[in-house]
C-alpha cells in the first residue's frame, strides 16, 4: 500500500512538472518599451500572466499647457482630446499594462509606447457648479460617507433657498479621495477639477508631503471634526467655489462635524 501511495505522489509530481513546463512553453511574452521622442524611459516584458507597471513621467517633460494622459500604442497626434473614446486609447500615467491591452499593436514581439499629451485647449471643459473633494480616510480625517451625505443635503438646501437653479445644483460633484496624502493630492492634481478641498491637514502637509504646488492653495481654513484638527482649502477663485466655501464655514456646515 505504502509502495502504491508513493507511486501515485509521484505521478502526480511529475504530471504537475510537466503542465508548468508547458504553461511556460506556450507563454507568450511581449517587449514593452516606453519611449519619449527618442529618449527610451524603460524596457520591460509582459505576458498572459504578468503585468507590469508603466514608469511615471514627471512635469519636466510635460510642455506648459498640455496635459498627460498616460501611454499609448497608437499615433499621440491621431487622438483628440475632444474624442468621447480617449481612456481607451491609452493606459494612465504610473498605471498597470496587461497583456491584452498592447498585444494587438506588437510588432515582432515588440510594442512601443509613447506618452500621450494633449493641448488643454483641445479638451472639452465639463461644467460642474462645484466638485468638492473630500479625504475618504476617516481614521486620519475624521470624515466618513455619512458625514459627506449630511453635508451634502444641507448644501443642496442652501443653495436652493438661495436661488440657485436644480440644472446647476445636479451638476455638483462631492468626490472622496483615499490613500495618503500623497496619493490622494496626486489624484486631486491629475483630476484638475477639483474646486474645494475637505478634511486633510494643514496647506504645509499638503505642500511638502501631498506635493501641490502653494500657488494651488487660494486660500485655507480651520475645520474641528470631532477631536481632529483639519482643513478646507480651495483651489479655485470661480464665484461658485467661493460662494460655497464661504458656506462650508457657516454654523450650519460646521455643526456636521462637532
Amino acid at each position: 500500500m505504502l509502495k502504491k501511495i508513493l507511486f501515485c505522489l509521484l505521478a502526480l509530481f511529475i504530471v504537475n512538472a510537466a503542465t508548468s513546463c508547458a504553461a511556460k512553453m506556450f507563454e507568450e511574452e511581449l517587449n514593452v518599451v516606453f519611449m519619449y521622442e527618442d529618449e527610451i524611459i524603460a524596457v520591460d516584458t509582459v505576458t498572459q500572466f504578468k503585468n507590469i507597471k508603466s514608469p511615471e513621467l514627471g512635469e519636466a517633460y510635460i510642455p506648459d499647457g498640455y496635459k498627460l494622459f498616460g501611454w499609448t500604442a497608437l499615433n499621440p497626434d491621431s487622438i483628440r482630446g475632444d474624442d468621447p473614446n480617449i481612456s481607451s486609447k491609452y493606459i494612465g500615467n504610473g498605471k498597470m499594462v496587461h497583456y491584452d491591452d498592447v498585444d494587438e499593436y506588437a510588432v515582432n514581439t515588440t510594442v512601443i509606447l509613447r506618452p500621450l499629451m494633449i493641448d488643454k485647449a483641445e479638451i472639452p471643459v465639463v461644467y460642474h457648479y462645484v466638485v468638492i473633494a473630500w479625504y475618504d480616510k476617516p481614521a486620519t480625517s475624521g470624515v466618513d460617507a455619512a458625514l459627506m451625505e449630511q453635508l451634502q443635503n444641507s448644501l443642496y438646501s442652501y443653495l436652493r433657498n438661495n436661488g440657485v437653479s436644480e440644472e446647476d445644483i445636479a451638476t455638483i460633484v462631492i468626490r472622496g479621495y483615499t490613500g495618503n496624502v500623497g496619493t490622494s493630492c496626486g489624484q486631486i492634481m491629475e483630476d484638475e477639477d477639483v474646486d474645494i478641498m475637505l478634511g486633510w491637514g494643514s496647506k504645509d502637509n499638503v505642500t511638502s508631503t501631498g506635493g501641490m504646488k502653494e500657488a494651488m492653495i487660494k486660500e485655507t481654513v480651520s475645520l474641528k471634526v470631532g477631536e481632529k484638527n483639519r482643513t478646507i482649502h480651495r483651489l479655485t477663485d470661480k464665484e461658485t467655489a467661493v460662494y460655497v466655501y464661504e458656506w462650508l464655514q457657516s454654523v450650519e456646515c460646521t455643526s456636521i462635524f462637532a
